[in-house]
């Protein structure tokens, strides 16, 4: 998978061996939070956006990169550090594996299911029902809320970019929360914040450890319009954070002024 950014953000994904998800209220698509329904609910998902096309293309060098100065990362699909949680380990029933840290500060404030993040193809479309989709859905059983719909599709403008991207769907309330709310009033109101337009219990970012391997098939393209000192830096970079590593570096074929 191949990932356009700064020479600077590139610096701290070798140091800190992290990488960052966004909140979807903050890419660059202002509509991809909105819903048919609850409102900005996108709020309640986080995504790190990549590509898996080989070719490098001059509108995502333009629009990632910082005067086309930068850039281009290649990792291996799911580069994540794993987790292990035995049964009866913060409330799992089972024996789990994850690329979830538990004890992350973000499981604080909301709740994420251990198959996260999941990698999903972006579709492009100009279907409304697909851009906005709906969350709630009522039945003679209640109630039901789904963010399984957000995150997966945009509109046919944005389809130079093919994207892929690495999504994390959360829930307004903390791990802990639930297991010490007993009482069935007081876990609906927990559940209600769901249906709450207005509710601020969202991560605006998370970070996910990345593997101690990580960086062992790790390749880097710049930009067209990088430096010669910039291209220093970088290889400094690598020869710093990959080093036992064959990091490969190349330049952009493109050419512009």
């Amino acid at each position: 998978m191949y990932h356009y950014t700064s020479i600077e953000k590139l610096a701290l994904i070798l140091k800190n061996r992290t990488i960052k998800f966004n909140n979807i209220l903050n890419v660059d698509d202002p509509e991809e939070a909105e819903t048919s329904d609850l409102g900005t609910a996108g709020r309640h998902c986080l995504v790190s956006c990549w590509t898996n096309s080989e070719e490098d293309v001059i509108p995502m060098w333009n629009m990632y990169t910082p005067d086309m100065k930068g850039v281009r990362i290649k990792l291996r699909k799911y580069p994540f550090k794993q987790y292990t949680y035995n049964k009866g380990e913060k409330y799992f029933t089972e024996d789990i594996k994850s690329y979830i840290d538990y004890n992350g500060s973000y499981t604080t404030s909301v709740c994420i299911s251990a198959q996260y993040p999941l990698l999903e193809k972006i579709e492009y479309t100009d279907d409304e029902k697909l851009l906005k989709p709906e969350i709630i859905t009522k039945s003679e059983n209640g109630i039901k809320a789904s963010f399984q719909n957000i995150g997966r599709c945009k509109r046919t403008y944005w389809n130079f970019q093919q994207e892929y991207r690495y999504i994390i769907r959360t829930a307004p309330w903390g791990m802990m929360e639930l297991e010490r709310v007993k009482e069935p009033n007081e876990q609906i109101l927990i559940f209600n914040r769901i249906l709450d337009k207005n509710n601020t219990q969202y991560c605006n970012e998370i970070y996910l450890d990345l593997a101690e391997d990580a960086f062992s098939d790790v390749e880097v393209l710049l930009a067209p319009k990088t430096t010669e000192s910039e291209c220093i830096i970088v290889q400094a970079l690598l020869d710093k954070y990959c080093h036992g590593y064959h990091a490969k570096i190349e330049r952009s074929k493109i050419r512009v002024r």
